[in-house]
């Protein structure tokens, strides 16, 4: 009651705040309408609101608040139940972790082979309730029944033949702890039992009848091996003895052998009409479980589920929204601003009041800037798919057949980067710059396909149109100095067997490259007839 008390001390508080300010600010508004009254040349000067809109606007605002924090006042909450049908057996795992379980005739332990058998298969026993007993020389419940199968892989990992203290293995003892555990879930008929042993029995007791399924998985060979045993404090071990001792050698004469007992967990098996499978090496067993819960008939379990469920704010808050939408509304009519902007306003309002969406603005000019990442991110595919997009909102446009151009010319497409090159330089809506681009550009695809006559031509129509294309200027003087240095070379390639002069080794001295020999170089004809892909760097240009 007292938090309820001051919520509403504060509610009032801030709705008081909000009529002082707003009452300020609208004598202000008053008055500043009266002074533009008064004098007319300075009516465009200040800017004011319509008082009765503006006096509309506040009264929206201050009904949106006060129905606001009405709608605190007015939550009810209320318990609701949810019943909940689900189909599930339970799955019990008796496992022994004797000492014997550490015998290495299986690798790397017999209870290891048991807890990487188990972890594979249990994302399939999903849904089931799945429960551990272990036992040794006494039997406990380690992992009660639960169906949340990441509790039960924490459970399986955490298995070791050192949790419990009484040596030997009684397994008596732990199938009437399965007994008990089956009486009190009596109301579930699908029961699932997994023996998991060697079949060492030490105590060698008569053992009771289990209901239900059972299963007996034996982990382990006639011939056996030895049981080895480390400290999980300090890490050091060796292998068991027949005396208890530890002996760090492996040939010891004197070390335990443990083998696995074939036909007590046969015996076992037989006592309770149940199947008995080898898992030392193969999950045929794991198989078979997965078979038999599939086919084993589930009964139904009801969950009930209990939650809370608070009502009765909505029609409060439903209002508060509509006043302070109404509200916004009246700020668009307060400003000046222009008609087409309010019908633009409406359109949107109403084709989006049915379906609330993601609206792309500008679909084209977005599917450009997408290409054109694409293109400088060398994914040329992507950067044409994006430029078609675009096409069907911006249609025959001279920059965008100027930047399906460049990706054409990249992809190796030189006949269609060619044709669009030449549509640009047709185009009517193509300004002077854009087709100096385009000739250039043309220029170079004539010189990837080794047409000298065209490219000096096309570098020679971009400097008419752009006499300060740097790039053109360079292009026509490499190629220009290319044609006067081919007859010489040919002179000399039909003179093969004939030695060079002295004096002609002294004419012709090796140097560097100049710096302008550098920046044409991508423009030979041996260059371009080597690189497949690639231009110059004005062909990366868009728009």
């Amino acid at each position: 009651m007292t938090n309820l008390n001051s919520i509403a001390i504060l509610s009032l508080l801030c709705i008081f705040i909000w009529i002082v300010a707003f009452t300020v600010k609208l004598y202000i508004n008053g008055k500043a309408n009266s002074f533009k009254e008064n004098h007319p040349n300075l009516k465009d000067r200040i800017y004011t609101s319509d008082t009765k809109i503006y006096l509309l606007r506040i009264l929206c605002f201050l009904l949106a608040l006060f129905f606001a924090f009405y709608s605190l006042f007015k939550t009810k909450s209320t318990e609701i139940e949810s019943i909940k049908e689900f189909e599930s057996a339970d799955i019990l795992f008796v496992v022994d972790v004797s000492l014997s379980m550490n015998a290495i005739d299986v690798r790397p332990n017999r209870l290891k082979r048991f807890q990487d058998l188990a972890l594979r298969i249990l994302p399939s026993l999903k849904g089931n309730r799945i429960g551990i007993i272990v036992f040794a020389g006494q039997s406990f419940s380690f992992c009660p029944l639960t169906s949340d199968i990441t509790a039960v892989s924490d459970y399986i990992q955490a298995l070791g033949v050192e949790m419990v203290g009484a040596k030997g293995t009684d397994l008596a003892v732990a199938l009437e702890r399965a007994n008990k555990i089956r009486k009190k879930n009596n109301n579930i008929s699908s029961q699932i039992t997994i023996i998991v042993s060697d079949g060492e029995d030490h105590e060698n007791q008569n053992l009771p009848s289990i209901a239900g399924e059972v299963m007996v998985w034996g982990i382990g060979t006639l011939e056996g091996g030895l049981i080895e045993y480390r400290d999980p404090g300090t890490g050091r071990g060796g292998y068991v003895t027949m005396d208890a001792g530890i002996s760090d050698s492996p040939m010891a004469p004197n070390l335990l052998i443990s083998k696995m007992n074939l036909e007590k967990l046969e015996a076992i098996a037989d006592q309770n009409n149940g199947s008995y499978y080898n898992v030392s090496f193969e999950a045929e067993g794991a198989y078979a479980l997965l078979d038999t819960i599939q086919s084993t008939k589930k009964n139904k379990i009801q969950s009930i589920e209990r939650f809370k469920n608070e009502d009765g704010a909505h029609p409060f808050l439903i209002a508060a929204i509509c006043f302070l939408f109404l509200e916004r509304i009246l700020i668009f009519f307060m400003q000046k601003i222009p008609t087409n902007i309010y019908l633009t306003i409406l359109l949107i309002i109403s084709f989006g009041w049915g379906r609330l969406e993601a609206w792309e603005l500008d679909p084209g000019g977005n599917s450009i800037d997408r290409g054109v990442k694409s293109y400088h991110n060398k994914n040329y595919n992507e950067s044409q798919k994006e430029f078609e997009k675009a096409k069907e909102y911006i249609k025959d446009d001279p920059k965008l057949i100027y930047n399906e151009s460049a990706v054409a010319y990249q992809l190796g497409r030189y006949k269609e980067a060619k044709e669009l090159s030449e549509k640009i330089l047709s185009h009517p809506n193509a300004d002077k710059d854009l087709k100096a681009k385009a000739s250039f550009n043309l220029g170079n695809i004539y010189a990837r396909l080794g047409d000298r006559k065209n490219a000096l031509k096309s570098y020679t129509d971009t400097l008419e149109m752009n006499p300060d294309h740097l790039a053109a200027k360079k292009n026509i003087e490499h190629l220009t100095k290319k044609k006067e240095q081919s007859p010489n070379q040919n002179r000399k390639n039909n003179e093969p067997n004939q030695e060079p002069s002295q004096n002609n080794k002294q004419e012709k001295p090796k140097e560097d490259k100049s710096d302008a020999e550098r920046i044409l170089d991508p423009f030979s004809g041996d260059t371009i007839l080597k690189n497949k892909k690639g231009g110059s760097f004005d062909n990366e240009k868009f728009w």
